[in-house]
C-alpha cells in the first residue's frame, strides 16, 4: 500500500492512494469527512443504511461517521488507485475568503439522514482528477494559493453535479452526525456481508454493547437472528424465482455457496436445490 498526500493550511487536503492487494476496513471518521474519487478498480463502501459499489472514475461524498470499507479484486497487476480529499469546513471558509457561501449553510433542522452521495463519472470531475494527479507528480507546483482555488473548485463542482441539492446539505452539515434509529441499521444491512462487529461499528456501538442493545430490541442473538432471516429469504427466493442458488446465497449475504448450503440444511432439512424441487 502506498499513500502520498497533499497539504493545505496546515493539514492534508488530498491523498493519492494505490493498493496491491484485496484489503477491508472500518473506517472511523470522527474527525473527518471526505470525497473519494475512485481512479482504477472497485470499492465497497457500507453506510448506516446505504451500500455503495464505486468503479474507475466513480466518487462518494461522504459525512463523519462510521463506515465499513472494503477493496475487491485487487492485485499487484491490477492495482486499486483512488484519491481522497479531506474536507474540512474551516478550509473551506478560508479558501473562498469574502465570497459568499451562503449556499452551503443549513439548518439543523434540515440534516439529512443519507450521509452519502454518489457521483457517477462526469467529464468535468475527470478533468479535475486529472489536474491534480499532476500536481501528485510535481508536488514543488502545489503551492497554498494553488490548492486553495482547488478546493474551492472541488467544492463548487460538487455541488453543481448530480443532486444539488443534497450535495449542498451534506457538505454544509460534514460534521453534523446524521441520526439513524438503530432498527433501520439493522434491517438495511440484513443481507449485506457483514460481519456482528461491522454492523456493531456502522450502529457507532462497541461489539459488546451492540449485542446487549440488540437482545433488547430483538429478544434474540444478533448471530441467529441474520442468520435465520438470510435463510427466509433465500427460501423464499428458491420457490419464487429461477435465480441459481450460487447467486441467491451472495444476494443472501453468505460469503460462500458451500456455507449457505450447510446452514439451509440445518434450518430446512433439505438442500437449496432440493428444497426448490420439493413440491411441499
Amino acid at each position: 500500500m502506498q499513500f502520498e498526500k497533499l497539504e493545505l493550511y496546515g493539514h492534508v487536503f488530498v491523498e493519492r492512494a494505490t493498493l496491491s492487494r484485496d484489503f477491508r476496513t472500518p473506517s472511523i471518521m470522527r474527525d473527518d469527512a471526505c470525497f473519494i474519487y475512485v481512479h482504477k478498480g472497485t470499492q465497497e463502501i457500507y453506510a448506516s443504511v446505504q451500500k455503495f459499489v464505486l468503479s474507475d472514475h466513480e466518487a462518494i461524498l461522504v459525512k463523519c461517521g462510521n463506515y465499513i470499507t472494503n477493496f475487491k479484486n485487487v492485485t499487484p497487476m491490477a492495482t486499486f488507485q483512488s484519491m481522497v480529499f479531506h474536507l474540512d469546513p474551516e478550509a473551506i471558509s478560508k479558501a473562498f475568503g469574502n465570497r459568499d457561501i451562503d449556499f452551503l449553510r443549513i439548518n439543523k433542522k434540515d440534516v439529512p439522514e443519507d450521509t452519502a452521495l454518489k457521483y457517477s463519472k462526469s467529464a468535468l470531475l475527470d478533468n479535475y482528477m486529472k489536474n491534480m494527479w499532476f500536481y501528485f507528480e510535481h508536488p514543488e507546483l502545489a503551492t497554498e494559493s494553488l490548492l486553495s482555488v482547488k478546493l474551492q473548485e472541488l467544492v463548487l463542482i460538487l455541488c453543481e453535479s448530480g443532486d444539488n441539492e443534497m450535495a449542498n446539505k451534506i457538505i454544509g452539515t460534514l460534521y453534523t452526525p446524521s441520526e439513524v434509529a438503530f432498527e433501520k441499521v439493522i434491517e438495511s444491512n440484513l443481507y449485506n456481508n457483514l460481519s456482528i462487529a461491522e454492523i456493531a461499528t456502522l450502529t457507532n456501538c462497541s461489539e459488546s454493547t451492540f449485542k446487549r442493545k440488540f437482545k433488547t430490541y430483538y429478544k434474540e442473538s444478533p448471530a441467529r437472528y441474520f442468520r435465520l432471516k438470510k435463510l427466509e429469504r433465500a427460501a423464499q427466493l428458491l420457490r419464487t424465482s429461477d435465480i441459481p442458488v450460487s447467486r441467491i446465497a451472495w444476494d443472501c449475504g453468505f460469503e460462500n455457496p458451500a456455507h449457505f448450503s450447510t446452514c439451509f440444511v440445518q434450518q430446512y432439512g433439505l438442500s437449496p436445490k432440493a428444497y426448490r424441487n420439493d413440491p411441499n
